[in-house]
């Protein structure tokens, strides 16, 4: 792995940075397991919420808004926290959705020295038959030499519930689907693209959301799915040209390399300003709105 790929995913982007609570993540080891159950002491998930006796009202409701960990740790802060290692009831964590999850685990991990980066795609162990909108924490591995996909989100509870039996400090590749690879398959006619999203939402366009969410993560972007700027982001597969497409299919293809040709990668995302983030943030709304 080219060592300067490395500095750059241990080193924060904007999603993850720390700016005034240094203090909340001082001193957190370079060890996954202790880092995981630190997400995990700070985070309740929304759509989980009611496993773990927590009845959300609106106001709680609106706690995933929050995007950036520095935002998060104002939160807790907020909240009574003073280190990300205290372990306080499920009403008094905060609450957010597996992109969280994985986002603050790869803060985490940077604080720690370890590089790391949030992915987004479709897992396949919360329903049968179904690739589900989800997203895992990824950091490299330097005994073995590779990247590991971690789901910060399963705790013993969640695993009892679904039966998960592989380990979430390790999940497999058919387990968990990147979006780049998720859209190459369906593109391939490897995979019927109905069968990934969430909820009522479905297909090539859910597929689209994702690609678009994880190709800015791996430029450490990572952005909130509802999260829509002009460009495909927020434009429905229906309406594409077959030029459109090609874009598109040109870039999961050069995300699936991005380790091995991380420059063709970046400059390719960042010369479309229908891929990119935009600069000013400001510019983001909220597609379901």
């Amino acid at each position: 792995m080219d060592p300067n790929l490395l500095r750059y995913y241990r080193e924060h982007g904007p999603m993850t940075e720390v700016r005034t609570k240094q203090d909340m993540v001082s001193n957190i080891p370079p060890d996954l397991e202790t880092i995981v159950s630190y997400v995990q002491n700070v985070l309740l998930h929304q759509h989980w919420s009611g496993a773990y006796g927590v009845e959300l009202n609106p106001a709680r409701q609106r706690e995933p808004f929050l995007r950036s960990f520095e935002e998060k740790l104002v939160f807790l802060s907020e909240k009574g926290y003073s280190h990300v290692s205290e372990q306080k009831p499920y009403p008094e964590r905060m609450v957010g959705i597996c992109r969280d999850f994985s986002v603050v685990g790869a803060a985490l991990c940077r604080e720690a020295g370890i590089p790391a980066r949030a992915r987004c795609g479709f897992a396949t162990y919360f329903g049968p038959g179904k690739y589900e909108d989800h997203w895992v924490l990824e950091y490299w591995n330097e005994e073995q030499g590779r990247w590991v996909m971690v789901d910060a989100q399963l705790d013993e509870l969640q695993r009892n519930v679904l039966k998960i039996s592989f380990d979430p400090l390790d999940v497999g590749k058919d387990q968990f689907i990147t979006a780049p690879r998720a859209w190459q398959m369906c593109r391939q006619g490897k995979a019927d693209p109905e069968l990934f999203g969430i909820f009522q939402w479905w297909g090539y366009d859910y597929l689209n959301c994702n690609l678009m969410l994880d190709v800015n993560s791996l430029l450490k972007m990572p952005m909130q799915p509802w999260d829509g700027w002009k460009g495909y982001k927020a434009t429905a597969v229906q309406q594409w040209t077959e030029a459109d497409f090609e874009v598109v299919d040109t870039l999961a293809e050069l995300a699936l390399s991005a380790d091995e040709n991380f420059p063709a990668f970046s400059q390719f995302v960042l010369g479309h300003d229908q891929i990119k983030v935009p600069a000013d943030l400001t510019a983001v709304f909220n597609v379901n709105d």
